[in-house]
């Protein structure tokens, strides 16, 4: 009871009555299978159309090896054609489903493709450049020291075409100067790239496919530098102040001397000034009583410069010499154990943070003697780059930036791709943040993986069927429990006993999903029922024959299961009429235009197969390849319908998930009260919506929660019992027309 203690106005939030009940989805699916490549770890994956499955599970799969094809394909028992699966959920979205949760399956024995770095430090041409050209334009010239000796090598084969030494760099563009003219032409197309030094085989980052399986060959893996920040080294507040002025004459190349118009008064020596962006220190300045300022360059050696060239003042960074510590503008972007490189115009050197107090960055070394206001520090952190080409065609590119080259955190090189790669996993064996000893493959600038293994010659019914190691980590058809939200489930291609008995209790024992089942291929009449006799199950129907359908990867029509083509067309009927409609009488899309159905079944055929609830898929001159069946394989003939059984599972669940409210309120006539209007109303518009049979509400439905379902004994033990009856509509299996003939009857006037 609310309190009401003091004067006032008190707003209270009441029920107004029954809560309204949400119909669950029906037309979700949930498959097992083997697939190219995807997740094996972890709850089944949603994809919601094929493109989204080719580029998380990869694309269609070829006949494995004549032995383990034979091995599964002639055991009438245990056996299966699990390679079709790719083709069963094309025909899923061909024929109308819209969501797919997948479950991988694989062996013990398959493992994935692996590459390790080694150490090295190279850099990829970026432009084109003729024999004889002095200049190249790099990607990046992190490790550099901007003297280097290089080595420029052929990307095709790895040849070294010309050797020269870094005269010259701008870091910002990756430009640089050599002292020698290149030997040969350098051609981006082919790769070509520039090294440093020698590459060594210490391991630094080991690199595996993010699933196991022969299709991590395909994988590429690139890791680069980069510069994560540009940020400006600050002057020493003790500096002084900035001032711009300009000459005041020519300046004379052999002279040391330059005029100015002015520089401020007390200016103390030496200090340093930018004249056409060259550095100049200045060690005496000489002021008359009034007019020009000379002041004396250090350097005598200088160009020519006109009247009016801006003079400008560059503060230093570090006035008394080299030091351990800047001060650093934007420091935010800075952490303790980056990587850093300083430019200060002549040379590059590499720094790692050790501190960071307020904008004053203390590094593990000291910095060069002269660092100035205009240089610049580059926070380096790492990229990861992977590609993989589908044999089947199409490909997969993923770009991973701003790496950091320590510690272990979320930004660092194993979390991001963990956390987000399709393609790779990574674990670092070696230190990272020696730029000049940086991840390099032992050939080239890409690492292709190699090895990994399909263990399909070790794949057996055991892998689909699964196993329980709790919520995220199950496997095979038993993973398909962390997935509330499966209606439909099939493991297509499969029509070992075990599995399909394993998928069938996986269905009764959850109460809430419905199984579609495939017999074998090419099964005469005799054989068909043969395989049907062992089931009696209210929570799975049969399809037969097998469907022919395009293999895109081997341009040729294979025969496939029917059960992804079923799966589809029960989502479909689901979403376009209501669960309540018989999945039968609809075309079968994406099969073949002529002869789409491997088989074919005649009237006489059916009249055997559909008493015993195999469903037949049936050609029709001018109604194309048509369901023609929709019985369940239950003996029990209340429950012999597909669409019953599926109406049934979509109350039950409705009404559970949609009550949950009602656990542990007070147990009495207004709750009862409350149940039965809740259940009432969702019922009303499902009888609305054609899903049960009757005139009427009454004639539909009932629902009856009062003294007459629960004694005193309930009621003390804390059960709340509702009592529901629906007529749900069956299907016209058989429209009958009876025609008689009738005689004119004489009408008297």
């Amino acid at each position: 009871m609310p309190e009401y203690l003091s004067p006032g106005v008190y707003i209270e939030e009441v029920d107004a009555g029954p809560r309204p009940i949400a119909g669950v989805s029906t037309s979700t699916a949930g498959m097992v299978g083997v697939t190219q490549r995807g997740p094996t770890t972890g709850k089944p994956k949603l994809v919601t159309n094929f493109l989204e499955f080719q580029t998380t599970f990869g694309g269609f799969l070829p006949e494995p090896d004549p032995t383990v094809r034979d091995a599964w394909a002639r055991d009438p028992a245990e056996g299966g054609r699990w390679w079709l699966f790719p083709l069963a959920v094309k025909g899923f979205f061909d024929n109308g489903g819209q969501r797919l949760y997948v479950k991988r399956v694989v062996s013990a024995d398959a493992r994935p493709a692996t590459g390790t770095f080694g150490r090295g430090l190279v850099s990829p041409i970026t432009r084109d450049a003729p024999a004889g050209a002095t200049t190249l334009e790099l990607a990046h010239l992190i490790g550099f020291r901007g003297d280097d000796a290089i080595s420029v090598v052929r990307g095709g084969d790895d040849v070294e075409i010309s050797a020269a030494t870094i005269t010259g760099y701008d870091a910002a563009t990756g430009r640089v100067v050599l002292s020698a003219r290149l030997a040969a032409e350098v051609k981006v197309s082919r790769g070509d790239y520039v090294q440093v030094g020698a590459r060594t085989a210490d391991a630094t980052l080991e690199f595996a496919a993010a699933s196991p399986g022969t299709w991590g060959r395909g994988v590429r893996v690139r890791v680069s530098p980069m510069v994560g920040a540009t940020l400006q080294v600050l002057p020493d507040p003790d500096e002084g102040e900035l001032f711009v002025t300009q000459l005041a004459a020519p300046a004379d190349p052999d002279s040391p001397a330059v005029q100015v118009n002015a520089v401020p008064d007390g200016l103390a020596t030496p200090f340093w000034i930018v004249i056409d962006n060259a550095r100049y220190e200045v060690t005496a300045v000489e002021r008359p009583g009034s007019g020009p300022v000379t002041l004396t360059l250090g350097d005598a050696e200088h160009p020519a410069w006109s009247t009016g060239e801006p003079v400008r003042r560059v503060r230093r960074a570090n006035p008394a010499g080299a030091t351990a510590r800047l001060r650093i503008a934007a420091v935010n972007r800075l952490y303790t154990g980056a990587v850093a490189q300083l430019d200060t115009g002549g040379r590059l050197t590499t720094l790692y943070v050790r501190s960071i107090t307020g904008d004053e960055v203390t590094f593990t070394a000291e910095t060069p003697a002269d660092v100035f206001e205009s240089d610049r520090l580059y926070l380096i952190e790492g990229r990861v780059d992977t590609a993989f080409d589908d044999p089947g065609g199409g490909s997969v590119t993923e770009s991973f930036g701003n790496l950091r080259l320590s510690g272990d955190g979320p930004s660092s090189v194993t979390a991001a791709l963990a956390g987000r790669s399709q393609l790779a996993r990574v674990t670092v064996r070696g230190a990272l943040d020696d730029l000049t000893r940086f991840p390099t493959p032992a050939r080239g600038t890409a690492l292709p993986l190699d090895g990994g293994s399909d263990g399909h010659g070790t794949l057996s019914v055991a892998d689909f069927v699964g196993t329980d190691g709790g919520s995220g980590r199950r496997t095979g058809i038993v993973a398909l429990e962390d997935i509330d939200e499966v209606a439909i489930c099939a493991v297509p291609g499969v029509w070992s006993g075990t599995v399909e008995s394993a998928l069938v209790t996986h269905c009764e024992q959850l109460k809430d999903r419905f199984a579609i089942l495939d017999p074998q291929d090419g099964l005469d009449m005799e054989r068909i029922q043969a395989f049907r006799e062992p089931f009696d199950t209210r929570y799975a129907a049969l399809y037969y024959p097998w469907l022919v359908v395009n293999d895109p990867s081997a341009n040729r029509f294979v025969e496939v299961p029917p059960s992804g083509h079923l799966a589809g067309i029960y989502a479909r009927v689901d979403n376009e009429r209501g669960v309540h409609k018989a999945p039968a009488n609809v075309v079968i899309r994406g099969i073949r235009l002529t002869d789409g159905i491997a088989q074919d079944i005649t009237k006489r055929q059916q009249d055997i197969l559909n008493p015993k609830g195999i469903n037949a898929l049936r050609f029709f001159p001018g109604l194309g390849h048509r369901v023609w069946g929709a019985r369940t394989l239950s003996s029990d003939t209340t429950w012999k319908y597909v669409n019953v059984r599926r109406l049934f599972l979509f109350l039950e669940e409705s009404i559970d998930e949609g009550t949950q409210w009602v656990v542990f309120e007070p147990n009495d006539e207004s709750l009862w009260a409350l149940v039965r209007q809740t259940i009432t109303n969702f019922l009303t518009t499902v009888w609305r919506s054609g899903a049960l049979a009757g005139a009427t509400a009454n004639e539909a439905f009932f629902v009856t929660c009062d003294r007459s379902t629960m004694t005193d004994d309930d009621i003390a033990n804390g059960r709340l019992i509702c009592v529901i009856g629906v007529a749900p509509v069956f299907p016209a299996e058989f429209v009958i027309f009876r025609i008689q003939q009738t005689t004119r009857e004489p009408q008297l006037a």
